[in-house]
């Protein structure tokens, strides 16, 4: 089997005493063999095809190689540059552009039938952050994707149901000037197999940069031997052909690339405890995968700059905290980004959810978002959301803010804002009113003295007009137009449409969710559009976009749902 790894360049010469005996970045030791975790179907992928640990340590005991023989082709001949990060960036983005990106927003595609080896057993344990993708999936899956594809006109004409997409991808990437001079039919396409992995591994101390490592599948050893240097040409990296995979990193001369191989024989990514759990809990991989450990990833993603573009970012776990596993999965005409959370820091407050109040408004509604347990939420976030703007403004100037808030809504802050807020607060937008006045409301179970207050002084604020408040038994309507609050006051039916169902996923275990009618919006602002002909038409195909996000102590699932007509 193949594997890719792919780490940050030194310039020659230079020695780091800060490195372990072995030369591997972070190289910890590796961690314990877990017991099995419960079947799943990604349980599956791991039936057969890793290499053994005994391999992979027979392997880095070779470190004495020649840097410059066959196995240890450069990625790229030309002077290394006095930096690495400019060129951790393009070697990072360069090789997993070849197999992810695409003309037209193409995906790139994960296995799910298993079999065979992943790229994260060849990676070591010790990474903080990983993605991966596969262009061969199931056959169900393979056809469901390319058929979202072909949905959007840009992508039609330049994907088939039996189309290779390393080569469109590929031929994206030259058509914007990457890989000059580089064939597919001839350089690349004789041994690029269907597998990518990306990892980010921490450097030997704290101080020392981090490693990219790529895990690339190749199908014909040799063959990559000979084309990978040309494919790489002015990136200053090397390879490492290893049985199914291409293992590269930055650094000429080979010492990074041994340093991580000597991690990985200690211990694979595939073999940590947190990642095999993290995955299982995540359920299928889908058509591309990604984990990351957020508080271990930060300070060393931190220090690539750009280069942590190219890897899972904590933006998927807002809370910053704990392990985030997420998975893109085709579902028949909708596509899906799904995640699982363990070990968050934050968890949700209170029981309330968030399916009743969104599902119960107007059948209309273009777009809205639901949170339950708003202001428990803000009293339990108000002393970290404090002392951030104490940092960011100063104590004076937050001081003067708050009081000014304050003194112009009649409230105090947080305690009647979390009080109006109360556990259900959900915006609606039913888009624009005969008037040319935008059709918001706010509806939620807040206290309604507090409403009134800021119903009050919110009029004040938008005057000549006031806002319509609308008070109800356990349900309050505040809107900018009196007749939008009449309207989601007794307006029903947004659960029961098509669009909504589709995207929002588990509504009624939801925490957080939201929903976009995207064909609705269109409709209403077709007019008012500046998109471009060929934008229009692919916009033309989208139905609805929908989120979600539930979860129990500190652990959360969360879905993205985009769906088409």
């Amino acid at each position: 089997m193949s594997g890719s790894l792919f780490e940050p360049n030194r310039p020659e010469g230079s020695g780091d005493p800060s490195r372990d005996p072995s030369g591997a970045p972070g190289a910890t030791g590796g961690e314990t063999p877990v017991e099995p975790y419960r079947p799943s179907s990604y349980q599956s992928q791991y039936a057969s095809g890793y290499p053994s640990r005994e391999a992979l340590a027979a392997h880095a005991a070779q470190s004495g190689h020649d840097p410059h023989d066959e196995d240890a082709a450069p990625l790229l001949g030309g002077p290394e540059p006095a930096r690495r990060r400019g060129r951790t960036v393009a070697l990072v983005g360069g090789l997993l552009g070849i197999v992810v990106l695409g003309s037209g927003g193409a995906f790139a595609y994960s296995a799910l039938s298993g079999g065979g080896a992943q790229p994260e057993s060849v990676l070591p344990s010790t990474a903080v952050a990983f993605a991966k993708v596969d262009l061969d999936p199931s056959a169900g899956q393979k056809i469901d994707a390319v058929r979202f594809l072909r949905t959007f006109p840009k992508v039609k004409g330049k994907v088939s149901e039996d189309a290779d997409l390393r080569k469109v991808a590929f031929e994206a990437l030259q058509k914007d000037g990457t890989l000059k001079g580089v064939d597919y039919a001839k350089d690349v396409e004789p041994w690029l197999g269907q597998r990518l992995g990306v990892a980010l591994v921490p450097g030997a101390s704290a101080k020392d940069e981090p490693t990219p490592v790529i895990a690339l599948a190749v199908t014909d050893g040799d063959a990559a031997r000979k084309s990978l240097p040309s494919l790489a040409t002015g990136l200053g990296g090397a390879c490492r052909v290893l049985e199914d995979y291409a293992v590269c990193t930055q650094g000429k001369d080979g010492a990074v690339l041994d340093g991580v191989v000597t991690a990985t024989g200690k211990g694979t990514l595939a073999d940590s405890a947190d990642f095999r759990k993290d995955m299982a809990d995540l359920g299928e991989d889908g058509v591309a995968a990604a984990w990351f450990d957020s508080e271990k990833a930060a300070p060393v993603m931190a220090m690539l700059g750009g280069a942590a573009g190219v890897l899972p970012s904590g933006a998927a776990n807002p809370a910053g905290s704990g392990r985030t596993a997420v998975a893109l999965r085709f579902d028949g005409p909708n596509l899906e980004l799904a995640g699982h959370v363990n070990g968050a820091k934050t968890q949700f407050m209170g029981t309330q959810r968030v399916g009743a109040a969104l599902s119960r408004l107007p059948d209309d509604t273009l777009a809205a978002i639901s949170v339950a347990n708003a202001g428990d939420q803000l009293k339990a976030a108000w002393p970290e959301m404090e002392k951030g703007l104490r940092t960011t403004l100063g104590s004076q100037q937050f001081e003067d803010g708050l009081s000014q808030v304050q003194d112009a809504l009649g409230i105090s802050v947080p305690q009647d804002l979390a009080a109006a807020l109360g556990s259900q607060f959900t915006v609606a937008f039913g888009g624009m009113g005969t008037d040319g006045a935008p059709k918001v409301a706010v509806v939620g179970n807040g206290d309604q003295a507090v409403l009134q207050k800021i119903a009050t002084a919110g009029s004040v604020l938008t005057s000549p007009d006031e806002l319509a408040f609308r008070p109800g038994q356990g349900r309050s309507v505040l809107a900018f137009t009196d007749d939008y609050a009449t309207e989601v006051a007794t307006g029903k039916g947004l659960g029961g449409m098509p669009g909504f169902k589709d995207s929002v996923r588990d509504v009624d275990k939801a925490r957080v969710a939201g929903y976009v009618d995207i064909s609705g919006l269109v409709a209403a602002f077709k007019d008012e559009s500046g998109s471009s002909k060929q934008d229009a038409a692919d916009i033309a195909n989208l139905a609805a976009l929908g989120f979600s996000a539930s979860g129990e102590g500190n652990s959360a699932d969360f879905s993205v749902r985009l769906t088409t007509k």
